[in-house]
């Protein structure tokens, strides 16, 4: 089965970090946040990918193909201007099988081999609390009637999670092809909402299926929260406590971290060549090679290469950076 990963916007809302490390190869538990996702979707049969790039995408596009044995192409968006569009671009990769969508900055507890079985388009969905931040659908007896992108006014509570498999690949770039070639925006973007209501409008049927869990990687506080949620999954991982260095779990440290006199967790996921003494360091992802000493971090977020020398804080921190309070 072939799946499609858009993961070409800016990040913005994870700056400074994102402007030299792409938010889908931010580590989340140890694992990048578009490692997790393709982890979710090779039991479900996915043996092609197609990945859409953007803003540092070469360096998704060589930790993609270092790292999945898979037939993975790339195609490159250079214009943001909405889901369907970026979707329409891996056209010349998609047949007439069946493809998914899966969104590359939201992270998801589901079983999606009994989805890939189905017999007709479906569509995973999430209750939330304010639907008007989120594409959201109106059903009938489980199958969709109207998809609405942040509505203003209250029409459902079933928040769309970025979840999307379509029978037809074909059938779904001809209708984000049909939404471009009209000119159809909504707040100026072509939706994938907007392209699959035109499938529904011509007799497609779209069944929802709900995931419980739906993790956000988008800001440092969701961020964070999903390591948080990751973390919990795989308390049992959490490495022993070792001389002058006590380890509260859940956490996660790279065999390759070095620490000294200090106190990590829980929720702390030290990334590879991290450098950390006489600290604290709870509730905060070190992405990777970042030296920590005579600190206390707590729900923080280190780039790669950060280094931090403080007292008491809660930063986020972009790569290669230093800071000293």
């Amino acid at each position: 089965m072939h799946a499609i990963i858009p993961v070409a916007g800016m990040g913005t809302r994870l700056r400074p970090i994102t402007h030299t490390t792409p938010k889908a190869l931010i580590p989340v538990a140890g694992r990048p946040v578009l490692g997790h996702i393709i982890d979710r979707l090779i039991p479900a049969g996915v043996d092609r990918l197609t990945l859409v790039v953007g803003h540092l995408g070469d360096a998704i596009v060589s930790w993609v193909r270092s790292e999945f044995p898979l037939d993975v192409g790339f195609v490159r968006q250079e214009s943001m201007d909405g889901l369907a569009s970026a979707v329409a671009l891996a056209a010349p990769r998609v047949d007439d099988g069946p493809t998914m969508v899966v969104l590359g900055d939201t992270l998801f507890d589901a079983d999606l081999r009994d989805v890939a079985r189905g017999a007709c388009n479906r569509l995973a969905v999430c209750p939330v609390d304010d639907p008007s931040r989120f594409g959201v659908v109106v059903s009938e007896g489980g199958v969709a009637v109207r998809l609405v992108e942040k509505p203003a006014e209250f029409v459902s509570d079933l928040a769309i999670v970025g979840i999307y498999l379509f029978r037809s690949g074909l059938r779904m770039i001809q209708a984000c092809s049909d939404l471009i070639g009209a000119n159809q925006r909504t707040r100026g973007e072509f939706q994938l909402t907007d392209a699959m209501q035109l499938m529904i409008d011509a007799g497609e049927r779209f069944e929802l299926f709900r995931v419980d869990d739906w993790l956000d990687c988008g800001k440092p506080e969701t961020l964070l929260q999903t390591n948080r949620v990751m973390l919990d999954r795989v308390a049992g991982e959490t490495p022993p406590s070792s001389s002058g260095c006590i380890v509260l779990p859940p956490s996660w440290i790279d065999p390759g971290a070095g620490i000294a006199d200090s106190v990590i967790g829980p929720y702390a996921s030290i990334g590879p060549g991290c450098r950390i003494r006489g600290s604290v360091v709870r509730n905060t992802i070190a992405c990777g090679r970042n030296t920590v000493e005579g600190s206390v971090l707590d729900s923080s977020v280190l780039g790669f290469g950060a280094s931090v020398t403080s007292r008491p804080a809660s930063i986020c921190l972009g790569d290669d950076s230093a800071v000293s309070l």
